[in-house]
């Protein structure tokens, strides 16, 4: 199931990232929208399968950048393998495992992971470079001066503080300095405490 999972993920991303067009399934009748879920997921996990490279996110710059990527990620893959075959990695992993005849899964493997390392830098050749998303234009921070950390969120109203008015005193609380203070400490251990649980 999470083989599945991981390949129908790798799938979709992959998918998204080639600019391949959505599926169309019968219209929408009743009798066969209820499987449409069940063949996306098909499908997707198909294509994970076939392109595992092409789901990762820095697939995006597409060009030579992709194939390096898929290059280096298939170096890695390979090296995981090899590793994965040695009898003291098994012997960790699985106990008794190195006895055992693992001829047809290292040759499944082994032609199922050249098949995908073909495929992944072909079809990363035809990735172009992605173009500017939306919200490169419209920048979450702006610089500032007049704000009291350089920056400003330029998509939050702006409701100027004046920091005269709570300078020395801060906040008026109906408690002293001292016991103010006592209550901060007994806060923030109870927040960290909660935070590390």
């Amino acid at each position: 199931l999470a083989m599945i999972l991981l390949a129908a993920n790798l799938g979709s991303r992959a998918w998204y990232f080639m600019k391949w067009k959505p599926l169309r399934t019968c219209g929408g009748t009743s009798r066969v929208s209820f499987l449409a879920p069940i063949f996306s997921l098909f499908v997707a996990t198909l294509t994970g399968f076939i392109f595992p490279y092409i789901g990762f996110q820095r697939i995006q710059a597409g060009g030579r950048a992709a194939i390096q990527l898929v290059t280096l990620n298939t170096i890695v893959v390979a090296l995981l393998f090899i590793a994965s075959d040695l009898d003291v990695i098994q012997q960790y992993l699985l106990v008794g495992s190195h006895h055992c005849n693992q001829d047809g899964v290292n040759v499944t493997l082994g032609i199922w992971f050249a098949m995908t390392s073909i495929t992944c830098i072909f079809a990363a050749r035809n990735i172009e470079h992605a173009e500017v998303h939306p919200e490169d234009s419209d920048p979450i921070l702006v610089e500032e001066q007049m704000s009291p950390v350089g920056y400003s969120v330029p998509n939050f109203p702006n409701f100027p503080i004046d920091p005269m008015k709570f300078g020395r005193r801060g906040i008026g609380c109906a408690c002293t300095s001292r016991m103010s203070a006592t209550w901060e400490m007994v806060l923030g251990v109870i927040v960290s405490v909660g935070m590390g649980a």
